[in-house]
This record gives structure tokens, C-alpha cells and sequence, in this order.
């Protein structure tokens, strides 16, 4: 969550038309700490306005400061508390906050101080603090309470405060038919920390339902469905995104771990290939290693086989891949082709020897049980292999014998 910049600029109070914030009937208007300003406070402020008019808060400042010097340092509270305003433009936060601190100190009812020193300790991540004077501030100000008090658990999110965050956003929530989505969103982060998914999902619900236009609202949705395992609703909510051509590759990929946990290897290596797709690079050989491993337990050999192709084309054949083929052709039934491969297998690294079992298959599949015997007695010179190609072996002395064929040495 981004940190939001929060406080009321209110630059010059009442000099300044259209910035005057409404107040609560026991609040003191802030213009009303005009009253009793020095002749040389009034020309300070006029010339003040010239440059925040045009933008330019340093001049503004500068001309502040200046004032401060020759007044040995101390300024009316509506000079400090617009002081403190110029420096949270300039991004100087504390000196923002050393202003606004020393303004309720003078006026303890100049009620837009308070606010916007919750504002500037929430950027100097004072977090604990900022959420007090935000309160304080909700308190003093029904009229903006709300706001305030939203401020106040986003203050609370970031110092980790996650049960005052929930409780302040549950009130805020609660008390609105149509609550705006920023307040949802920051429930269901402050659920989710406290590790509530229940509610987080029908916070994130709520939010689709209310606003289901904007796309991040559904990823939301889905990432809290994620989170809790409710993958089929997750990928209802990936289904919406996908329908208005919202899914981004990191989201086609998402969809295809979704599909595997459903079981759906098909839809799984669909979504994977969109994945390569449309991160517009060339994929690299793990990527597509996957994509072979979904074909295969999908039974769509013929689209495994292709997928072994596009990893040939980004080098040099090895055994390894050699082997895999071999795997797949027997898998698809395709005994001929898949001891061709196999015959062609030198090396297997890690698993040597194994190109010997899988040939034996093949063509005993084929019923050419000498060439199954062969294969097997060659899988028998490892030592990991010996005992069950001598098993295999010994099955096929029954049709060796009744074939007048030689019967192989268990080795």
C-alpha cells in the first residue's frame, strides 16, 4: 500500500479563499487566529500568498523564516501552523511537525494542527504517534472524523497495529451501505495479517460487488481466494479478469498453477503456453520443460513432442532430452519410434541404464521378447538396475522358451 499524502494544506487560513476548511461548531475557525494579528503578521502573509500562488513554497518560506529572525523566533500560531504547511510541500516533514507541535502548544484549539501533525508524523513513520493525534483530531472534528479516523488505521497498518487497524476499519465499513473501495481494500490487508481469511474473503467480495469494475479489485479477490486454498473460486475470479482481456503473463501463470492444483493439466499447459506467450521473450529450457511435463501427465504426447522441438531448437540434443522422447513415444504407444530414440542414448546422467529398461519394454510391448531380453540384460550391468532386470528377465524365459529362443543370463 503506498503511503498517501494526507494533511489539510490549509497555506494561508483565511487570506487564501477556498482553502478554509468547514469546522465543528466548538471547533475555533482557523481564520478566527487572524484576529490579533501585528500589522507586520498581515503584510508577512500577504506576501506569503504571492508566492504559494505561484507555486513557489521555498520563497514563501524563506520570507516565513526571515520574519522569525528578527522576531528573535517566535511567530503568531497561524504564521507557524502555515510555516509547517510550506515545509510538508518541500517534503520537510519534521520541520512540518516541529511547527504543528509548537501551534497546539500556543493554541491547543486550533484543531487543523492536529490533523495535520498526525499527517506529517505518518511520513516521519511515526507511526504510534500519528495514530493518537489523528484520534484526537476525529475527535475534535466530527465533521471529518471519518476521514481522520481512516487515516488512523492506515497509520495503524503501517506500525503493525493490525487489531486497532481492523477495529477502526470495521467501524468505518460498518456504518456505510457503500463504503469507498480504499477502505475495503485496507480491511482485507488488515485481515489478512491478522491472519482472518474468512473475512478477508467476504471483505473482498463485497469489494467486487460494490466495484467490480476495476480489474485490480478482482486480482485482489483472487489473491485473498489464493491465500485461503479456495482455488476453484480463484478461478472464477481469474475467469472474469481473463474474459475482459485483463490477465497479464504473471497471471496466466498463476492460472496455470491453479489448474494443476485442480488437476487439469490440460488447462494447466494452456495457460503455461499463454504464460510464454505473452512475456514476449524467448522461453528458456526449464520453462519448457514444464510445459512438456503438463502435456505429458495430460496425455497430449503429440503437443509434449513439440515442446521437446522448441527445447532442441535452443541447442545441442543430449541424451537427456533423447531420453525424455523416448519416454513420451512410449507413453503414446509408439513402441517402434520410441526404441529408435532409445538406441540412440549413450549417457544418462543420473539415471544410466535406464534407457536399457524403458527399450526392454518397448519391445516387449512389440512381443520381440529377444530384443527385450537384450535390452534388459544390458540394464543388468548397473548395479542399481541389476535386481529388477533380472526379475524382468527371468518373466520372459515362459515366451523365450516357447519362442525356441536362447534364454538370457540373469547376470
Amino acid at each position: 500500500m503506498k503511503m498517501m499524502r494526507i494533511p489539510c494544506f490549509l497555506l494561508l487560513a483565511g487570506l487564501v479563499l477556498g482553502l478554509c476548511f468547514p469546522t465543528a461548531a466548538r471547533a475555533r475557525p482557523t481564520a478566527s487566529f487572524q484576529k490579533g494579528l501585528s500589522p507586520a503578521a498581515a503584510r508577512l502573509l500577504q506576501r506569503v500568498q504571492k508566492f504559494t500562488e505561484k507555486g513557489d513554497f521555498g520563497a514563501g518560506l524563506a520570507v516565513i523564516e526571515k520574519f522569525s529572525a528578527d522576531h528573535r523566533g517566535k511567530l503568531p500560531p497561524l504564521v507557524d501552523f502555515i510555516a509547517g504547511n510550506l515545509n510538508f510541500q518541500l517534503d520537510h516533514y519534521r520541520q512540518a511537525a516541529a511547527c504543528y507541535r509548537r501551534v497546539v502548544a500556543a493554541e491547543p484549539e486550533f484543531d487543523e494542527a492536529y490533523e495535520n501533525l498526525g499527517a506529517a508524523l505518518l511520513m516521519l513513520k511515526q507511526y504510534n504517534e500519528a495514530v493518537k493525534i489523528l484520534l484526537r483530531a476525529a475527535a475534535r472534528r466530527p465533521e471529518k472524523a471519518d476521514k481522520l479516523k481512516y487515516q488512523a488505521a492506515l497509520g495503524a497498518l503501517y506500525g503493525e497495529d493490525f487489531e486497532l487497524a481492523r477495529k477502526l476499519l470495521v467501524e468505518l465499513v460498518a456504518a456505510d451501505p457503500r463504503p469507498p473501495a480504499e477502505r475495503l481494500k485496507a480491511l482485507i490487508q488488515a485481515e489478512l495479517q491478522l491472519k482472518d481469511r474468512a473475512a478477508a474473503i467476504r471483505t473482498a467480495a463485497r469489494l467486487v460487488d460494490l466495484y467490480p469494475q476495476p480489474a485490480g479489485h478482482w486480482r485482489l479477490y483472487a489473491q485473498v481466494l489464493l491465500a485461503a486454498g479456495r482455488y476453484r473460486r480463484a478461478l472464477s475470479a481469474y475467469k472474469v479478469l481473463q474474459a475482459n482481456g485483463r490477465l497479464n503473463a504473471g497471471e496466466y501463470k498463476i492460472l496455470a498453477g491453479i489448474y494443476q492444483q485442480l488437476d487439469l493439466p490440460g488447462k494447466a499447459a494452456g495457460a503455461w503456453e499463454l504464460y510464454l506467450a505473452k512475456r514476449g521473450i524467448k522461453p528458456e529450457r526449464k520453462e519448457l520443460e514444464t510445459l512438456v511435463a503438463m502435456y505429458r501427465r495430460a496425455g497430449e504426447f503429440d503437443k509434449a513432442l513439440a515442446a521437446l522441438d522448441r527445447i532442441a531448437e535452443l541447442g545441442p540434443v543430449d541424451d537427456r532430452l533423447r531420453f525424455r522422447r523416448g519416454e513420451i513415444l512410449y507413453q503414446a504407444g509408439r513402441w517402434r519410434a520410441a526404441r529408435e530414440v532409445l538406441s540412440k542414448v549413450e549417457k544418462l546422467p543420473g539415471q544410466d541404464g535406464r534407457q536399457y529398461l524403458l527399450a526392454g519394454y518397448c519391445a516387449w510391448n512389440e512381443s520381440d521378447f529377444k530384443a527385450a531380453a537384450r535390452a534388459w540384460e544390458k540394464a543388468a550391468t548397473y548395479p542399481e538396475l541389476r535386481r529388477r532386470a533380472a526379475r524382468l528377465i527371468k518373466s520372459l524365459r515362459p515366451w523365450l522358451e516357447n519362442n525356441g529362443g536362447p534364454e538370457p543370463e540373469a547376470g
